[in-house]
């Protein structure tokens, strides 16, 4: 287990914090179906990974480890929905992202917004770890933080997962597959649940 603190992030973060977010989702598949150019690909989604992170931050709930090696973006109990307004506000950032595909993301996040279960419980939005340290325990580091102030609160947890092989280490963790999601044309999400402990 690596030597490492997990710590709340702050908005003086938010550019490393987005960059390492960014290489961890660089071979994402449903990233990669969005962002299809490997060549502009990064820095599109260094962009979404700050956008996400603005809208995360208010709520106090995104951790780092000391050196960005892994980074968390949760969302607490009824706070999991991104608001319209927010949408609207970040619509030319989103844009100059996603470009012509922005229509299939914001199908996508519709679709994974009606499966979302309703019952109060803690949102991990996105959890990623560097890939110069994947493997190391870094993630885990982090995740098992905020599992341990999770289950503190007796509260149940939700994610969605990208890939397939990430499947085992969240069941690892006590989350279950709930079912399976496609998007349209493209790759399956997994949803997950972990009961209130």
């Amino acid at each position: 287990m690596p030597q490492t603190s997990v710590r709340e992030a702050t908005v003086m973060d938010t550019v490393p914090l987005a960059q390492s977010l960014a290489r961890a989702f660089y071979t994402d598949p449903v990233f990669s179906f969005f962002l299809p150019d490997d060549a502009t690909r990064l820095k599109k989604l260094e962009s979404v990974m700050r956008i996400l992170f603005k809208l995360g931050a208010p709520h106090r709930s995104c951790y780092t480890t000391g050196n960005y090696e892994s980074v968390t973006l949760w969302r607490p109990p009824h706070e999991w929905d991104v608001p319209f307004t927010a949408y609207i506000t970040n619509g030319p950032a989103l844009l100059s992202a996603f470009g012509g595909n922005i229509f299939r993301v914001l199908g996508t996040t519709g679709m994974m917004e009606k499966h979302h279960p309703h019952e109060p419980h803690w949102y991990l939005q996105t959890i990623g770890t560097d890939p110069a340290f994947q493997g190391k325990g870094y993630g885990g580091v982090i995740m098992r933080d905020r599992l341990a102030a999770v289950d503190a609160m007796h509260m149940p947890c939700y994610l969605e997962s990208s890939k397939d092989t990430n499947i085992p280490i969240y069941q690892s963790f006590g989350f279950e597959l709930t079912g399976e999601m496609r998007v349209p044309d493209g790759p399956k999400i997994w949803p997950m649940w972990r009961k209130a402990r």
